[in-house]
């Protein structure tokens, strides 16, 4: 069976609102379907939301913003006991890269709904093509910031 993504999974996933994420359903950007009246989407549709030119750019930079914020201690998306960030530079081909993205983001929800690893969870994607490096930022708990690490150090070896 398919994973199915909410709109604030995906809003978790770019650094962007719901807010935003609803004007991109609207405009067309995004695409889903309701199933029980709330936005779902496929893994597909996520894919090829990001991969847009436009989006991935509004993506690195909100992620940028996200990251100063954090270091500067104004991050607000999370209140609880330990806040992590974590940055993870991958090279590899963008192919590679982009396989390993679509790997960590479902295994990293599932392992969220099965393992309770959930808490505060995020990660964003780019990749630099003239250094040939996928860059992957990570914001959560302790464990889902180890349950990421366990993934990329395991499709790396």
């Amino acid at each position: 069976m398919d994973k199915f993504f909410t709109v604030d999974d995906i809003a978790k996933m770019t650094s962007f609102t719901t807010r935003t994420i609803r004007n991109y359903l609207k405009d067309g950007l995004l695409t889903g379907r309701k199933i029980g009246g709330q936005w779902r989407f496929t893994q597909e549709d996520f894919i090829n939301f990001i991969n847009q030119g436009n989006i991935s750019a509004m993506m690195v930079s909100e992620n940028k913003q996200t990251v100063l914020d954090f270091v500067e201690g104004v991050y607000s998306d999370y209140t609880g006991e330990i806040q992590t960030c974590t940055i993870v530079d991958i090279y590899r081909p963008a192919a590679e890269v982009a396989e390993l993205r679509d790997k960590l983001m479902v295994t990293l929800s599932l392992d969220a709904e099965k393992n309770n690893t959930s808490g505060f969870m995020k990660f964003s994607y780019e990749y630099e093509e003239a250094e040939g490096k996928g860059r992957f930022t990570l914001f959560g708990s302790p464990a889902y910031i180890a349950a990421a690490m366990k993934i990329l150090q395991e499709a790396t070896q």
